[in-house]
């Protein structure tokens, strides 16, 4: 290239990697002309060489099934990421997390985004090696899964407003792990100790009316007296609602339920499902300011009305949407 474009070697090598601002217009633009005679990609491998770090971003997910919600934050955060300048990489995880670690020291990415996946050792043991892991969102010590925990709470709350219902959490029955599901079923927990109710029972429920009822029914028919059903999401929201139907039982009445997510079809239903919605709009923001200020990119703009991601309240991110089914 530097033959072609009659130029120095160390000249092109400047341009190409964006220390231009010395060089005149018309150098810059014949090292251009150059580069797209030439097809000339940067080799990504070789500037991770040199800086020691690569442009990857890595998006750590759960293996878990995704619901709309999810899907949608992780489309969000890669597009803001290539709008950065950067490449994500999902990383799906199961139990394996040493497996995890290893492949992102590997990759030497510019920074780690993880849902719910990395305790603090990992967390700290990804910094200590120059990893940057977002987001940076504060929890009580040792409650590093604060943010389900106060989900469930909320669930918890909201269907002990009757304080004779029992309750239940309905957790998706699915062979892949699913630690949102686990923590908030601890949070419901910890709702029903504050409210001096019983621990809720634990039902695996699948999504299909046969195997649901055949899950929810032998529980439903040992309670005497009205139940609240605690729901992993939405999806599972709405089929514990078909299987109360199916069974002939009033809702709220005898059967109360609450999802997580708030999405669409979960407020057509009839009844119209009570849920938890999740402030994504704060969440993804959030994720795009950390991320700014960790690339040094002030040029693109803050996000309006978003406070620093140090002073985000978990309780700002979650919030209950009434319905008819509590």
């Amino acid at each position: 290239m530097a033959k072609l474009a009659k130029l120095s070697r160390t000249t092109v090598s400047q341009i190409l990697n964006g220390n231009d601002a010395r060089f005149p217009q018309e150098t810059r633009d014949r090292v251009a002309a150059a580069a797209a005679q030439l097809n000339y990609r940067p080799s990504r491998a070789g500037r991770a060489l040199v800086t020691g770090v690569s442009d990857l971003i890595v998006i750590v997910v759960p293996n878990i099934t995704f619901g709309t919600r999810l899907q949608e934050t992780i489309e969000h955060f890669s597009a803001e990421a290539e709008r950065l300048g950067l490449n994500a990489l999902v990383r799906y995880v199961g139990s394996d997390i040493a497996a995890t670690l290893t492949t992102i020291l590997d990759l030497r990415p510019a920074a780690v985004f993880h849902l719910a996946v990395f305790d603090r050792e990992t967390i700290a043991e990804l910094e200590a090696a120059g990893t940057p892991v977002l987001p940076r969102i504060p929890v009580a010590p040792g409650d590093v899964n604060g943010f389900d925990h106060l989900v469930g709470r909320m669930q918890a709350q909201e269907l002990l407003r009757l304080p004779r219902r029992r309750l239940l959490y309905a957790i998706l029955a699915d062979d892949r792990i699913g630690p949102f599901g686990i923590h908030r079923a601890e949070g419901v927990a910890e709702g029903a100790a504050a409210a001096g109710a019983p621990a809720p029972q634990v039902i695996s429920v699948p999504i299909d009316l046969e195997g649901a009822i055949a899950a929810l029914e032998p529980v439903l028919q040992q309670i005497d007296g009205p139940v609240g059903i605690a729901c992993y999401n939405d999806e599972v929201a709405i089929g514990v609602l078909a299987v109360v139907r199916r069974l002939g039982l009033s809702v709220p009445e005898r059967v109360a339920v609450v999802g997580v997510d708030r999405i669409d079809v979960g407020q057509l239903v009839s009844p119209r499902l009570t849920t938890i919605a999740i402030n994504m709009a704060v969440i993804n923001a959030q994720f795009v300011s950390e991320l700014k200020r960790l690339l040094g990119r002030p040029e693109f703009g803050a996000y309006p009305n978003v406070e620093a991601a140090e002073s985000v309240a978990l309780e700002s991110l979650v919030a209950l949407v009434p319905g008819e089914s509590s």
